[in-house]
């Protein structure tokens, strides 16, 4: 093993799946005798401190978009742009005082455009080489793709949490790789592993929210609406970390968490004949883990979400159902005869390439 190494993290912040995600590589690079520094902020700082207590954290302040009501974001995302692109120089600036202080070795930035250097080599991690653009937007791809590419090209390695070959979660959002790039498919990336433990499937119809607001709470009240006159056994896990993690009855059919500790989710998820949740490429990648499927309800507007909820729907990995038309009665019904066991197993995350990396530096 090569001597110790200071490697800085940085994950995105808009929301937990990329600090989620993130989990088994600090794990590796920290199991390795490196030393692991993360910087990051919000809900994904207050997470990775949870999770790692014993690692050196710094707030690592950035821009989060705002998102609308309705069902197209794309307007809003627009407006936003300038300040977006204010704020990776921002980051960049943010970043390259971070590794003269902190004495970095090395950098990985999942998803955060404007956390790259030139001081030490650097690894980008995406799923979404290819952005997915509404046909009414159409026009505005070569622009959007121009921007992704200049950022992405500012890193030394590129990693995919997919598989390069079958089966693959992220579709045409990750392949093929640009040529030029330095890509690594580095497979499903989970804190997560099948659970050696069976738990009795007690649980009628388990809802898993995530994703940024308003939309999480709009779909929360129309669970908490629906599941009201239904009879069967409901639990909601709402996606608002630093809240209670006590389970209380939001009506006599529904239990509710704000969020859960591993050893909880896990259970839940194993507890539960029905599984229903956002199409968050995180969300996902966990429910593959436990080898479970589930209805996806994209976020309205996030073509991303639209385009991996109907991608994994026409492999019959997963269905899907859009948040306008949803009717959790309907769900139930045609939930009650099917086997929600994913046929196909994620495989192994190819840990060589983080260690080969590492022990480079």
């Amino acid at each position: 093993m090569a001597a110790q190494k200071s490697i800085l993290i940085c994950p995105l912040d808009w929301g937990l799946g990329h600090a989620s995600r993130m989990v088994p590589i600090i794990k590796r690079l920290d199991a390795r005798g490196h030393r692991v520094v993360i910087a990051a902020d919000g809900a994904g700082l207050g997470f990775l401190q949870d999770y790692f207590p014993e690692l050196e954290f710094i707030r690592f302040p950035g821009f989060k978009p705002q998102y609308s009501r309705g069902n197209s974001q794309v307007f809003q995302m627009m407006r936003s742009m300038p300040k977006a692109l204010k704020s990776f120089k921002e980051d960049h600036q943010f970043v390259e005082k971070l590794i003269s202080s902190q004495k970095i070795d090395g950098l990985i930035s999942d998803n955060r455009f404007g956390a790259y250097t030139n001081q030490v080599p650097s690894v980008f991690i995406t799923h979404q080489l290819h952005i997915r653009i509404p046909a009414f937007w159409i026009f505005l791809k070569p622009l959007v793709d121009a921007i992704n590419i200049h950022y992405i090209k500012r890193f030394n390695q590129v990693w995919v949490p997919d598989n390069l070959h079958e089966p693959r979660l992220s579709g045409k959002l990750s392949f093929p790789a640009f040529p030029d790039f330095d890509t690594y498919y580095i497979g499903v990336l989970s804190r997560f592993s099948p659970p050696e433990q069976n738990h009795e499937k007690d649980i009628d119809m388990l809802f898993l929210l995530s994703g940024p607001e308003p939309q999480r709470s709009l779909l929360e009240e129309k669970i908490i609406v629906q599941s009201t006159h239904l009879e069967a056994s409901f639990c909601l896990l709402r996606g608002v970390p630093g809240k209670n993690n006590t389970p209380y009855h939001l009506h006599k059919n529904l239990l509710a968490y704000d969020h859960a500790d591993d050893k909880t989710f896990s259970a839940l998820i194993q507890r539960a004949k029905t599984i229903v949740a956002r199409a968050g490429y995180s969300s996902i990648m966990d429910l593959t883990a436990f080898g479970r499927s589930a209805w996806l309800i994209p976020t309205p507007g996030q073509t991303e979400q639209e385009y991996l909820a109907a991608y994994l729907n026409e492999k019959q990995w997963f269905k899907t159902i859009n948040q306008q038309q949803f009717d959790l009665a309907e769900i139930l019904n045609s939930s009650i005869s099917e086997n929600q066991e994913l046929s196909t197993a994620p495989k192994p995350i190819n840990f060589e390439v983080i260690d080969n990396w590492a022990d480079s530096l």
